[in-house]
């Protein structure tokens, strides 16, 4: 009897509970048949969902990996700009070898000067995921701009995706989606990946398009870690959150900051109990996700340029060397960054016009000339900018309502869960209209925000529509494709014009793109063509200038270089679409073998007060050292050097462009200034 007592320890367990009502057993109900029913109509909705966001992606990746692989020029993988190929390359390499100071002069003018070694202002996120391929070859040096651009835009794309349903979720719930609203958030996918500043970013493949696709990437992912963290806070959605914010301020600062900001409020949302009682332990977890990718970004940039934040335009090697650049800063208190620029700005980046539509192929593209600077004011640089809602229509449109929908004083459903990162987002774009500098490349900080934004935008619309008539909802959706076909034309027409990086091979195929498209649609293009014997020092983009007789074609980017004299000097606003015999010479050199050492001298071309001339020299091997010496008024300019073996034939162009004081020989080529 005292055995049974005593019971098996099963028994005890649950005699145990039953004595313990603050702890009752608890026995979930089996789902019901509407239940399951509910169930299955909401999965099909999410698999429309995931179907038409990838089909979305996929028509986005069309115009992109042209762009991004070839743009009128020889299709590659590995394509390449003429300059800035390699920041990140080095730093990965210096970062081998213990250290984050480059090679004196391996950067040129874009260097910074501290301690008297010389360091990149780039962040070290795209720096570190090259190390392990530096670390096995070295073949890829230089080359690895587009690869990475790839990657960071289909990352993007998974990002948006996430994002966007994980705003569905948190404002709708398991409402079930239909086709129609399915096939918008595709439209919408669509309109970011290849309707927005993408496109112009991967059209010139260097170091500063890859910070910025890389920035919009980690953006995006961290507000959608950071969304999964408001809606239903997890330790696995918090380090996610970490480091994707730690990525994000190794990257950029202006975004990177922007993300901690958002972990910052998002600890103090916790811990004044606005996510519930049951939830105040995480603002701990979040000040950590927040502040520790704060301080190593700060750590970085002290061991960089001594200092936590910032760096002073001071250090950097342009400011030595360009006059201009002092009498900014001088003008602007030292500073970069200042009130004075905003009217400026914001007329750039946000008047409703900021595009120009002409009757010549591509007909949408960005503006003929630099924005204005009012009232006088001196910026840094001025480029040709498109504004952001003439642009990207269709998610500045959305973005509007949606920040609104967010902000209104009787939220829908867990909206106001976005409030924090909408905060974040205008926070992240509002860097830009303090800064002395306007390009249409940082249109990639504005990206974050629309992509949320819009998000909350395009479900409240389907929400609003929700019984309406099909015929309704169809028109709605016909609105805002019509809009995102606009959207993606214009930032096609922005990519796919010419600047300052093209190729003369791409000049010439665009041109000739230009030329048919023309000839079909009433020969337009001929009121953009301007004959005379000199080059002016500037014109408006996409306008023709034949030098003489047919002697070359030059088209301009638009540019104003007048800033930078040497640039002015060469008329880089004018870029060569094609010189005839009067400017370009082509020599077959024969090299004689001579068991002499002595070099003999043969003046090839003289142009002004410039003279090519070529120097050979035996050597004790079976090869001849041949030199292409540029020899100018003041003396020696540059050479060409090369070893060809004895009695071998080379061709040899000698370029003398006296309408942009150029003089360039190539070898094999190999070119030389």
């Amino acid at each position: 009897m005292g055995e049974e007592s005593r019971g098996s320890p099963a028994v005890a367990t649950l005699q145990g509970s039953e004595l313990a009502p603050e702890e009752p057993l608890t026995v979930e109900p089996e789902p019901s048949p509407a239940d399951l029913a509910a169930m299955s109509r909401f999965g099909t909705g999410r698999r429309r969902f995931t179907v038409a966001t990838l089909t979305g992606l996929a028509v986005a990746a069309v115009p992109f990996l042209w762009i991004l692989w070839s743009l009128w020029g020889p299709a590659s993988f590995l394509r390449r700009t003429a300059y800035e190929n390699n920041f990140y390359d080095l730093q990965a390499r210096a970062m081998l070898h213990g250290h984050l100071w480059l090679a004196n002069g391996t950067i040129g003018i874009e260097a910074f000067v501290h301690g008297g070694r010389q360091y990149t202002y780039f962040g070290l996120f795209p720096s570190l995921i090259r190390m392990p391929i530096l670390f096995i070859t070295t073949s890829l040096s230089g080359k690895l701009g587009a690869p990475f651009i790839l990657l960071a835009w289909l990352l993007t794309g998974g990002f948006v995706i996430g994002l966007l349903w994980r705003v569905r979720v948190v404002v709708r719930g398991p409402v079930v989606m239909g086709r129609a609203e399915a096939t918008a958030f595709g439209v919408l996918v669509a309109t970011v990946m290849g309707g927005s500043t993408f496109l112009f970013q991967a059209a010139t493949p260097y170091v500063f398009a890859e910070d910025l696709v890389w920035s919009i990437c980690l953006t995006v992912g961290s507000f959608f870690a950071l969304l999964g963290v408001l809606e239903r806070p997890s330790w696995g959605r918090v380090v996610v959150s970490g480091l994707l914010i730690l990525a994000a301020n190794l990257d950029r600062v202006t975004t990177g900051w922007a993300c901690v900001i958002a972990a910052l409020l998002i600890a103090v949302w916790f811990g004044i109990g606005r996510g519930g009682p049951s939830q105040r332990r995480w603002w701990l977890p979040m000040l950590a996700a927040g502040l520790i990718p704060l301080v190593v970004g700060c750590a970085v940039n002290f061991a960089k340029f001594g200092v936590p934040f910032g760096v002073s335009n001071f250090d950097q090697l342009f400011t030595h060397v360009n006059a201009y650049r002092r009498r900014f800063l001088a003008a602007n208190h030292n500073s970069e960054y200042g009130t004075t620029f905003i009217p400026s700005t914001l007329l750039a980046y946000l008047r409703p016009d900021g595009l120009r539509i002409t009757s010549v192929f591509p007909f949408i593209t960005l503006p003929a000339a630099p924005p204005r600077a009012l009232s006088g004011v001196l910026f840094d640089r001025r480029y040709r900018t498109a504004s952001l809602p003439a642009s990207m229509t269709l998610l500045f449109l959305l973005s509007c309502w949606g920040v609104v929908t967010a902000f209104r004083p009787k939220p829908i459903g867990r909206v106001a869960l976005t409030r924090i990162l909408l905060v974040a987002g205008v926070i992240a774009a509002s860097a830009l209209f303090i800064w002395g500098y306007i390009a249409p490349r940082y249109l990639a900080d504005f990206v974050p925000l629309l992509v949320l934004a819009g998000a909350v935008a395009l479900v409240d619309v389907w929400r609003r529509l929700e019984g309406r008539r099909r015929t309704t909802r169809n028109v709605v959706l016909v609105v805002i494709t019509v809009l995102a076909l606009f959207s993606m034309a214009a930032n096609i027409g922005i990519a796919i014009t010419p600047n300052e990086e093209w190729s003369t091979t791409q000049l010439l195929r665009y041109v000739g793109a230009q030329k048919a498209v023309s000839d079909i649609t009433g020969h337009p293009l001929n009121s953009q063509v301007t004959r005379g014997t000199s080059l002016p020092p500037w014109a408006p983009a996409d306008q023709l200038y034949v030098i003489g007789n047919c002697e070359a074609l030059y088209i301009s980017n638009g540019e104003d270089y007048s800033t930078v004299p040497d640039q002015q000097f060469t008329r880089t606003t004018w870029m060569t679409v094609e010189l005839g015999h009067a400017f370009q010479h082509t020599f077959r050199v024969t090299v004689h073998g001579s068991s002499s050492t002595a070099s003999e001298a043969l003046p090839l071309v003289t142009t002004g007060a410039d003279t090519v001339t070529m120097l050979a020299a035996a050597t004790p091997g079976p090869e001849v050292q041949v030199s292409f010496e540029l020899v100018g008024p003041d003396g020696f300019v540059g050479r060409l050097t090369a070893l060809l073996p004895r009695g071998s034939t080379r061709r040899v162009v000698v370029v003398t462009d006296p309408q942009k004081h150029l003089l360039l020989v190539t070898l094999g080529g190999v070119a030389k200034y």
